[in-house]
């Protein structure tokens, strides 16, 4: 009996309808069977079906959409961990065609927080961008920059649909950023970035917030990007460190040093 015949039913309906995605006949947005119409073109039960939709649900490869019904979910983005910082060069690396629109420009007086994260007495002068990033005409991601103006003086005379921050710094203010220290977190969308980013309220987002650093460990920009979470994911590459061997316990309850040599 061949491989295939040993695995589980439902499983071998998940990699039928994961090969008719990965394949093209099932595009990207578009509806699949219902549960129902699966169950009588493959004689099973819908049961079955339904684990199988579930699994591939839970792997990113489909989607459920409340009263409307599966679809199939749209290829994500993968981005680098360090190409964070500039992701219209990133995306044009891919060849995907990319636009910006400047949605904010103004000044405004730093906060405590502000202050804190970019080396500020609170109140001094900062700059407030907000710049809205599409890949192929869908927006993808929306940066909100804080940046000194005592650092930047006359940032509004410069492109900022056409000219990051990052490549600013560098080019017209003769900064070299070093260290980039961000975190990322799930969030939704509020109701401001939800109207900025078009989207509904609530839609779920990656939000990264970053402080770039430049050589002598100075603070240039704060900044928080908003990630279509349907769009985007990120990877990041991890180097462990090795470490003294250590006493772990065998499943008798048996002490055992492992062996590393």
């Amino acid at each position: 009996m061949s491989e295939e015949l040993h695995k589980p039913l439902y499983t071998r309906i998940q990699e039928y309808i994961a090969e008719l995605v990965l394949s093209g006949q099932l595009a990207p947005d578009s509806k699949i069977q219902s549960e129902r119409d699966f169950s009588e073109d493959l004689g099973v039960s819908r049961m079955t079906v339904r684990r199988a939709i579930t699994e591939l649900v839970n792997e990113g490869l489909l989607e459920r959409k409340h009263g409307s019904g599966t679809y199939v979910a749209r290829p994500k983005l993968t981005y680098e961990a360090g190409e964070l910082a500039n992701y219209a060069e990133a995306m044009q690396k891919r060849n995907i065609a990319t636009t910006s629109q400047l949605l904010e420009f103004g000044q405004v007086a730093a906060s405590k927080r502000l202050a804190e994260f970019l080396g500020l007495q609170i109140g001094d002068p900062v700059y407030r961008v907000a710049i809205l990033r599409l890949a192929n005409r869908v927006p993808v991601v929306l940066e909100r920059v804080f940046v000194s103006c005592t650092r930047c003086p006359g940032l509004e005379e410069w492109n900022l649909e056409k000219s990051s921050i990052h490549d600013l710094l560098t080019d017209a203010y003769h900064v070299t950023p070093g260290r980039i220290s961000q975190t990322v977190e799930a969030v939704v969308a509020s109701d401001t970035v939800a109207q900025q980013l078009r989207v509904e309220d609530g839609f779920p987002l990656l939000m990264l917030s970053r402080i770039t650093f430049g050589t002598s460990q100075e603070p240039l920009v704060f900044s928080q990007d908003f990630l279509r979470g349907d769009y985007a994911r990120i990877h990041a590459d991890a180097q462990l460190e090795s470490r003294p061997a250590s006493i772990i316990h065998s499943a008798s309850g048996k002490e055992v040093t492992p062996d590393h040599s």
